[in-house]
């Protein structure tokens, strides 16, 4: 796998960026790579897979929520 190694990053930089990585519970390495894909436009995939499993529960959800047969979804619709 190819690597990065970044030079003369300013001390403030570094400083806001390992803050962020505490923050987000990554490492430093981690947390660089995360930034660089949000940059880039690039998808990881776990959040296709985060966004596929958020596309299923909303479909799940609504056949629950708009369930014409539900007397208090009815009930709520007359109000």
């Amino acid at each position: 796998m190819p690597s990065l190694t970044l030079k003369d990053m300013p001390a403030k930089l570094h400083g806001a960026l390992k803050k962020r990585a505490q923050r987000n519970r990554r490492s430093l390495n981690q947390e660089a790579l995360y930034c660089l894909e949000q940059a880039t436009g690039l998808v990881r995939e776990t959040d296709d897979v985060r966004s596929e499993w958020l596309d299923a529960s909303a479909k799940s959800l609504s056949r629950v929520w708009d369930n014409k047969e539900d007397d208090v979804y009815n009930e709520l619709l007359e109000k």
